[in-house]
């Protein structure tokens, strides 16, 4: 699904064809002194473009670095600090590079590439890359914590505030797509296992609210499915009534809907009867925590602590 946006990211497509890209990388200390630098600022970025085309990323941030370093009032600078975010993604330092992308956006409004909005997803882009991915020795990447998914998430929400009527934006929202589906299947995960361990109370949050949040991305049926479950274990009977009647309307041909319609529906008809708005609820208020007991010596006077006392001292 992602093919597209790491394109865009990656090569020169679309908006990206222009080769001089500018970002900001705080951490480098300066240029390494004993390279083979050129006299102008021109001639060292184009070095640095050069290196970059042939894929040496560290020979590129080095030239780029030289430029922004040494000519920090040539045009060339702003280009090559893009350059340097640019080459920090394709080595992987995504979090550097959602940094230095993010840095440019702002210490550069009026760039071309900030203004189309593709600094500000290129930063949203490094931060998903920065997530979880999916790797054969490890859980599956739903599983896993999602604090960096959650913040290429906030990444696009100000790229859409700014950007939303770019060319980028396409690109942007399959991202934001994606991305709201791999936290939506963290929810069901972390649901499911609260299911498996008793707790339903908590899965219907995590459920109720995966609902609300993440609607529309092709995964509703399972939403829906889970929640009728829960509501049934925890005797909502009109709940989870409602709830498969609403999944097999909205979703009849789906396997999830399928199952509504030819098991849990007839099985809660013939459990509880016609569907009964008055039917009295479950209690779910949160229990209230037992106090300790009371000491035994509470009323008596507290012992003063014993506390060493210095001696007066002689005259």
């Amino acid at each position: 699904m992602l093919r597209p946006l790491m394109a865009l990211g990656r090569r020169a497509g679309g908006v990206c064809t222009i080769l001089a890209f500018a970002g900001i990388l705080g951490c480098k200390t300066g240029p390494d002194l004993s390279a083979d630098y050129a006299q102008t600022a021109r001639e060292n970025y184009e070095l640095a473009l050069g290196e970059f085309t042939d894929e040496d990323w560290d020979e590129a941030i080095q030239y780029a670095d030289f430029v922004r370093i040494r000519f920090p009032f040539s045009r060339y600078a702003v280009e090559a600090e893009l350059l340097i975010a640019r080459a920090e993604y394709e080595q992987g330092n995504y979090l550097t590079s959602q940094d230095a992308f993010r840095q440019f956006a702002k210490l550069h409004p009026t760039h071309k590439h900030t203004r189309n909005g593709w600094v500000s997803y290129m930063a949203g882009v490094a931060a998903y890359m920065n997530g979880p991915q999916r790797f054969f020795l490890l859980p599956p990447k739903h599983q896993r914590d999602q604090t960096q998914i959650e913040d290429a998430l906030a990444e696009l929400e100000f790229f859409f505030d700014h950007y939303g009527d770019t060319e980028v934006a396409r690109y942007a929202e399959e991202l934001r797509d994606e991305i709201k589906r791999r936290l939506l299947e963290h929810e069901l995960y972390v649901a499911e296992y609260y299911l498996d361990k008793e707790k339903p109370e908590a899965a219907i949050g995590r459920l109720e609210t995966a609902h609300a949040t993440y609607p529309g991305i092709g995964l509703d049926a399972e939403v829906l499915f889970l929640l009728g479950v829960t509501y049934l274990r925890l005797d909502e009977v009109e709940l989870a009534r409602a709830t498969f009647a609403d999944l097999q309307t909205q979703h009849p041909e789906h396997h999830r809907g399928k199952q509504a319609r030819t098991f849990y529906l007839p099985y809660i008809h013939e459990t509880y009867g016609e569907a009964d708005p008055q039917r009295k609820r479950p209690d779910r208020s949160p229990p209230v925590p037992v106090p300790p007991p009371r000491p035994k010596n509470k009323d008596a006077a507290e012992k003063p602590e014993n506390t060493a006392v210095a001696p007066a001292s002689k005259k």
